[in-house]
């Protein structure tokens, strides 16, 4: 093995995991299902996702499909500012689901002692079931992850997405806020995702690896998405972070023109997450790249393989992934990102296994 491909190769092994983990969490749903009745009976007001890093990230990209499907409303904070901003509203009738997956970050913890003091429903969901999470928690979802060794979080991450979508999907349809054929249709493909997966991995890893050449000399980089794919970019800016050295910024494609633009230029580089509906997302998408290709950025996009036509002719390159429903978008697209992490720090002598300065567990 070539001394370059050792680099990140715990992270890319957890990556090429992510199928077989999928198949654990979706092997659990009934599991998941009793959790759902439990705040269909108590007729939930109001639902707070909190965490850390990645695990906020998965509470956000799964929000919008909480509210969309359980008409719930749903929010997602960072655990170190739950009770500043939400503890003070927090009512008997509220839910809190704490994400973390070691389950021993202090402040998702302390944010979920602090949701017991007024009676709301606690539910932790992590990769340890005897951690302090899960003490604390009135009702613990587990990751199936076994041990993850990479600090990056790849295949946590994914199971993290996938118990909240499981969530939702149960929540919604114990509310009858979702039609039995949505929510036949929405199992049946997310069934299906972790061969799609698999079926993928190769091919896609060898068209990242042929595509990361060129962002070798990247040290700036604006990713941007809109709905779910928002909270995909801000995960995806971490992972270049942590993994690459690449300091990543994530923002909402109706956000980007308000400043940020204005540093779109030769020396930048763009990651555009385009959604395959037609709909208004897209055409703004495509709109502002123009705009941005005007200024001379690098712009890399990935979008779903049902547009078989080129998405635009603002991008420099582009990487397919398979298309799905919009509230599964994000269990595919981070997979591309993760992959293209772990080759952009390879081609820089950077091991994604062990960021400096980083560890697994956060105590803060």
């Amino acid at each position: 093995m070539e001394e370059s491909t050792k680099l990140g190769i715990l992270t890319q092994k957890e990556v090429y995991e992510i199928p077989s983990v999928l198949q654990k969490v979706i092997a659990q749903k009934d599991i998941i299902r009793k959790v759902a009745k439990k705040l269909a009976e108590l007729k939930v007001h109001h639902i707070f996702l909190i965490g850390a890093g990645s695990s906020y990230h998965a509470g956000f990209a799964i929000s919008y499909m909480f509210n969309r499907l359980t008409k719930v409303p749903t929010f997602t904070e960072f655990s170190m500012e739950f009770q500043y901003l939400i503890y003070p509203i927090l009512q008997k009738n509220d839910c809190v689901i704490g994400i973390s997956q070691s389950g021993e970050t202090k402040d998702t913890i302390e944010s979920l002692n602090l949701a017991k003091q007024k009676d709301c429903l606690t539910i932790g969901i992590t990769n340890n079931p005897n951690s302090n999470l899960a003490n604390v928690s009135e009702f613990t979802l587990e990751l199936k992850c076994d041990e993850e060794k990479s600090v990056l979080a790849t295949k946590t991450y994914l199971a993290e997405l996938a118990v909240l979508v499981i969530l939702s999907l149960e929540l919604g349809i114990a509310n009858k806020s979702v039609s039995s054929e949505e929510y036949n249709k929405i199992w049946v493909e997310l069934i299906r995702i972790p061969d799609r997966i698999h079926s993928i991995l190769p091919d896609l890893h060898k068209e990242i690896k042929n595509k990361a050449v060129f962002f070798e000399s990247t040290k700036f980089c604006f990713i941007i998405g809109s709905g779910p794919d928002y909270a995909t970019a801000m995960e995806a800016a971490l992972k270049l972070k942590e993994g690459a050295r690449i300091f990543g910024q994530a923002y909402s494609t109706a956000e980007f023109p308000h400043g940020p633009i204005t540093l779109a230029d030769s020396d930048s580089c763009i990651l555009a997450i385009i959604p395959h509906e037609e709909d208004k997302r897209k055409k703004h998408l495509i709109n502002l790249l123009a705009r941005i290709k005007e200024r001379g950025a690098k712009i890399l996009a990935i979008y779903e393989s049902v547009d078989s036509k080129p998405i635009s002719e603002s991008i420099d390159f582009g990487i397919k992934v398979p298309n799905t429903y919009i509230d599964l978008q994000p269990l595919i697209v981070i997979i591309a990102i993760q992959l293209l992490t772990i080759e952009i720090a390879r081609i820089n002598g950077l091991n994604s296994d062990e960021p400096k300065f980083l560890t697994k567990i956060s105590n803060i």
